[in-house]
C-alpha cells in the first residue's frame, strides 16, 4: 500500500511541475524615492497632478485616488517603437502596451510600483500578452517559429524596460518640484 502512494505522488509531481515549476513573474518597477521635509499631503497632490500631466488619454485612468492612505493608481497605455525590415525595407510600428500604475506617499517619501506591462493586438501587430521576467514568451503566432516570436517578445520587452525607465524618471522629477496648487 504504502508503494502506491508514492508512485501517485510521483505522478502527481510529473504532473504538477510542468504547470507551476516555470511560472514567469510579471516585469514589474518597484522603488522608494526620499523627499526630505515634503508633507504626505504635498506629495499626493504631486503625485496627482503627475498622473493628469502624464495619462492624457481617456483610456488612461486614476481608479484610486485615496488622500487619506496616501494612494494613487491606475492605468496607462504607453508606446514603443518596433523597427523591422520588410522585403529589405525598414519599416516602423508603434506598440501599444497597457500597464498599471500605483503611488503611495508618506512625509518624505513615496513608493511607486508599475506593473502588469500587456501588449495586446494591434492593427499592426499580434497580441504578445503579459510582459514577464522571463526571456521567452509563452504566446505563439501562426506560422513564425518560437526563436522568431522571442526576438519579437524581447524587442519589445526591451522597449517596455526603457519606457517605463522614462517615466519613472520623469515621476521623480515631478515629485521633487512644489505643486501648482495655490491657496487662493
Amino acid at each position: 500500500m504504502k508503494f502506491l502512494i508514492t508512485i501517485r505522488q510521483y505522478f502527481l509531481l510529473l504532473i504538477l511541475v510542468p504547470l507551476f515549476g516555470f511560472t514567469q513573474e510579471p516585469l514589474t518597477f518597484i522603488g522608494v524615492v526620499e523627499v526630505p521635509g515634503i508633507s504626505n499631503d504635498e506629495l499626493f497632490i504631486r503625485g496627482r497632478e503627475w498622473f493628469n500631466e502624464t495619462f492624457k488619454s481617456s483610456k488612461d485612468v486614476i481608479q484610486i485616488a485615496d488622500k487619506e492612505t496616501g494612494e494613487l493608481s491606475g492605468k496607462g497605455i504607453m508606446e514603443a517603437k518596433r523597427i523591422y525590415k520588410y522585403f529589405g525595407e525598414e519599416r516602423v510600428c508603434i506598440v501599444i502596451i497597457n500597464f498599471s500604475m500605483s503611488i503611495w506617499v508618506r512625509d518624505g517619501k513615496y513608493r511607486y510600483e508599475i506593473s502588469n506591462f500587456f501588449v495586446p493586438q494591434s492593427a499592426t501587430l499580434w497580441e504578445l500578452g503579459l510582459i514577464t521576467t522571463s526571456n521567452e514568451t509563452n504566446t505563439k503566432w501562426p506560422m513564425v517559429s518560437k526563436k522568431k516570436m522571442n526576438e519579437e517578445y524581447l524587442y519589445v520587452k526591451a522597449g517596455t524596460e526603457i519606457r517605463a525607465l522614462e517615466i519613472i524618471e520623469d515621476l521623480k522629477l515631478k515629485m521633487e518640484k512644489p505643486s501648482k496648487v495655490t491657496n487662493w
